[in-house]
């Protein structure tokens, strides 16, 4: 009788997440970024993976992620021209970023309580705009579809069990972004694409995290945190990425003892980048001139917050996850906006992020 009252909210929890994630793939036909970014950011369990001496562990997961034009904004964004040093304002009119990305971490305890982590990204990307917007074609621009794919920067991490007890968890962690990710992608008129639509950030990087969990009801109920930073260096193209800042909590329950359902909150702030250039205007239609080269507006070569940049989201992540075995879990997340800003930029769409975690030895 047990087992079958279980049963029932297993299979309803299972069935509700997967549907959802059916929902999530079938409303686009596309997959991939934009002049901002789309990403799925959300817990998995890997953040804890402080593994015993001598063990080591896989975590292969895609995740899904789109971006597009909201209501009551215009789409037209400022755009960064890396070989002539200018920020040129209004000068894109965007319509819609996906983001596909495939990551591999693998996991090696060095102690008990010392793990090294390695993540190796590989990122797949379509972005639909106008460029030159009030310059040509009539002022309307040229339509672009840009396309990209490759290896993104990889992070070597340590993360360390402060606090290891029956119930408890507490890992703290410090990674470094290695500039891996080809950065000289460029658009169909033969020029540099912008920094945000690269594999690579072009520039090394730190990333601090900290991760809590605890068992409110031994096996059947867990309680789980986390939050980090990350700060990328400005690099040799003088752009720097904006500070980014990500806090997790939910809840784990364990219905059967293969099948864990999980529902966490989610909220990431990422910082205005940055870019040393001159600032310049797009014209609109009401412009002496239009269509014409952007007006300029200070010439000074300086150091400037790029707008439309930056951004911040909370996201509800209902999830599942199945062990088969006693090596291998697969899971899936659904991702889904509850509040979000990014500045006049496109506006991060519903996602989805899937995955196996498997112990090699």
């Amino acid at each position: 009788m047990e087992v079958k009252h279980c049963i029932r909210p297993v299979a309803a929890g299972v069935g509700a997440v997967v549907a959802l994630a059916i929902i999530l793939i079938s409303g686009s036909s596309e997959a991939l970024a934009s002049c901002g970014s789309a990403s799925c950011f959300l817990v998995t369990g890997s953040e804890a993976g402080v593994q015993p001496k001598g063990q080591v562990s896989m975590d292969l997961r895609y995740s899904y992620a789109s971006a597009g034009q909201s209501d009551g904004v215009s789409g037209r964004v400022a755009a960064v021209d890396q070989r002539r040093r200018r920020i040129i304002l209004n000068e894109h009119l965007e319509q819609r970023t996906t983001s596909q990305f495939y990551t591999l971490d693998v996991n090696y305890g060095l102690t008990d309580r010392l793990t090294v982590e390695l993540t190796v990204p590989y990122r797949k990307l379509k972005h639909t705009h106008h460029i030159e917007v009030g310059e040509k074609s009539g002022g309307i621009g040229d339509f672009e579809s840009f396309t990209d794919n490759g290896l993104g920067d990889i992070r070597l991490t340590g993360k360390y069990s402060v606090l290891p007890t029956l119930r408890s968890l507490l890992v703290l962690g410090l990674g470094v972004d290695l500039p891996t990710g080809d950065s000289h992608a460029r658009n169909s008129e033969g020029q540099l694409q912008e920094p945000t639509l690269q594999m690579g950030r072009r520039s090394t990087g730190i990333v601090a995290s900290v991760h809590q969990s605890y068992e409110l009801i031994p096996h059947r109920l867990n309680q789980f945190a986390s939050a980090s930073y990350r700060r990328t260096f400005t690099g040799s193209n003088s752009y720097r990425f904006g500070d980014e800042y990500v806090i997790s909590g939910g809840l784990n329950v364990r219905t059967l003892n293969i099948v864990t359902l999980t529902g966490q909150f989610n909220w990431r702030y990422v910082v205005h980048d940055e870019f040393t250039g001159d600032l310049r205007r797009a014209l609109f239609p009401g412009d002496a001139g239009f269509p014409d080269d952007p007006v300029v507006i200070d010439p000074v070569l300086t150091r400037r917050p790029v707008p439309n940049t930056g951004s911040t989201l909370l996201v509800f992540s209902p999830g599942v996850s199945v062990a088969v075995g006693e090596r291998t879990t697969f899971y899936l997340h659904a991702q889904v906006p509850v509040m979000r800003d990014f500045n006049g930029g496109l506006q991060q769409q519903a996602g989805f992020l899937g995955g196996v975690t498997m112990a090699l030895n």
